[in-house]
């Protein structure tokens, strides 16, 4: 294996024991989807492999998820399985300073269009070199088995058929 391979994987692990103990209750407050994170927006922030992810889980039934990775190309947050087979998977880009969102169903490692789009909401940004995705989903599409499983990643491309140069999966529990 290589060095790069290795620091990778322990960083991927490191990343899903570190975030053992996190969770998330339930809040009154809701984010501004908008493209932006701003502090104290959401109730769970981490940084895996160069990748910022956010979550806040609101009292009324919606999960708002943000990932931020210092890039011109694409972001990518999947839920459902820490691994790309399982997981609904929602990618964003600014394409010609125009924001672009698809949401795919993992199929190995490659996507599938979904039928019918879940994200309720969503924004994406780009400032100071970063692109930021935020987006709201039912957490009834997103929880299972008392935990909140996903994965994330970001190109240095637009194109969504590029693959990816970072990733990372985390699982926190709900309270």
């Amino acid at each position: 294996m290589n060095k790069a391979a290795l620091f990778m994987l322990v960083g991927m692990i490191t990343a899903i024991e570190a975030d053992a103990q996190a969770s998330l209750s339930p809040s009154p407050t809701a984010p501004k989807i908008d493209g932006s994170v701003s502090a104290g927006e959401y109730e769970y922030s981490t940084t895996v492999n160069g990748i910022k992810v956010s979550a806040i889980l609101g009292d009324e039934g919606n999960l708002y998820l943000a990932v931020e990775a210092r890039t011109s190309g694409w972001v990518a947050l999947g839920t459902g399985s820490l691994a790309m087979k399982g997981s609904r998977l929602y990618m964003a880009a600014m394409r010609d300073g125009k924001p672009v969102f698809s949401e795919f169903m993992a199929a190995g490692h490659g996507t599938a269009p979904v039928k019918d789009t879940v994200a309720s909401s969503w924004a994406v940004g780009s400032s100071g070199g970063s692109t930021t995705l935020e987006l709201a989903v039912p957490s009834s599409a997103a929880l299972s088995d008392g935990s909140l499983k996903i994965i994330f990643s970001y190109s240095t491309s637009p194109d969504f058929r590029i693959k990816h140069r970072s990733r990372g999966s985390l699982s926190i529990a709900i309270k």
